[in-house]
């Protein structure tokens, strides 16, 4: 079994600016986000395969579409 990391803690000028560079949408799924939505960021590249947590390799998604693809 796959050990979750640590949760990432990313300033909120870092999470902002993410979240308008994917204009509020979600990667996994493409749709909009409502007001309401809980939202994670997500890697591009998972951390276990040579990513990192820098910005570029940060996407907005909502939360049940990240747990819903896993580490896949």
């Amino acid at each position: 079994m796959m050990k979750r990391s640590k949760r990432l803690r990313v300033p909120i000028e870092h999470l902002l600016r993410i979240a308008s560079r994917d204009k509020w949408t979600c990667h996994v799924c493409g749709l909009g986000f409502k007001r309401q939505d809980p939202w994670e960021l997500d890697h591009d590249i998972a951390i276990a395969r040579g990513g990192t947590n820098h910005m570029r390799n940060l996407k907005l998604c909502h939360r049940s579409c990240n747990q819903d693809k896993g580490a896949a």
